[in-house]
């Protein structure tokens, strides 16, 4: 298991970690909160997916083509089980692309490929889904609940690709959560809407605080009650 999930669940596995909210909520009400060990579980059920469907781990990278969302960071912790990188994007040079998009899953079908509902509830993707696409919501609930990985990574391998074109490895992705977090308090309660690529910044920053994070498309779009009720101790903007 990740060290950021295992301090997690140390600390509190029944506590919220994350909670999200849609850009609509003031009218849809979509709200998903998770806790320690429910987290664990979607991350320990999508890596077991990665690895058994594709053979991902080290040396593989992962495309995930998903908004700020709360299925995100569960791809983004589960391709890091494996060992493998994750780039931000619809990049079909990727060994795995993850996407909610039709169009980015219809375009190339030289890459294996994931289609993620954002529904709620979501049992299948909701459109047809092309062919030689792997539909997550239809058979994620049949992987394990727990995940340790085939292979560890290196302390070199490739964790995050970043938009410079430079890396950081597993090693150093757990050190640059750490240093962008140094500035909140021990259990920080963070609200952000930062994009999927600033996941070190953001939600990793906070777990390893010990912390939670409330994550939102647009924190601008969420009524002033909401955020009170949330109890946030920090506010990231993207």
């Amino acid at each position: 298991m990740l060290p950021v999930l295992r301090r997690l669940l140390d600390d509190d596995p029944t506590a919220p970690r994350l909670t999200w909210y849609a850009s609509d909520y003031a009218s849809s009400g979509e709200r998903v909160e998770l806790s320690a060990r429910v987290l664990a579980t979607w991350v320990s059920k999508t890596a077991n997916l990665l690895e058994e469907e594709f053979e991902v781990g080290p040396g593989s990278v992962v495309a995930i083509d998903l908004p700020t969302h709360w299925r995100t960071p569960v791809f983004q912790l589960a391709a890091w089980s494996t060992g493998a990188a994750v780039r931000t994007g619809a990049d079909r040079s990727a060994d795995v692309l993850v996407s909610s998009s039709v169009e980015a899953l219809e375009r190339d079908g030289s890459v294996e490929r994931v289609a993620v509902s954002l529904a709620p509830l979501a049992v299948g993707f909701g459109a047809p889904v092309p062919a030689g696409v792997l539909d997550y919501a239809r058979v994620v609930t049949g992987y394990g609940d727990t995940h340790s990985p085939l292979q560890a990574p290196g302390p070199e391998d490739p964790a995050l690709e970043l938009p410079d074109g430079s890396a950081l490895s597993h090693a150093a992705l757990a050190a640059a959560a750490a240093r962008a977090g140094e500035g909140w308090p021990v259990g920080v309660r963070l609200l952000t809407d930062t994009a999927p690529g600033d996941v070190v910044r953001g939600p990793l920053a906070a777990w390893a605080r010990t912390g939670s994070v409330v994550l939102t498309p647009d924190v601008a779009l969420l009524p002033e009650r909401v955020v009170a009720a949330e109890r946030t101790t920090a506010v990231l903007t993207g």
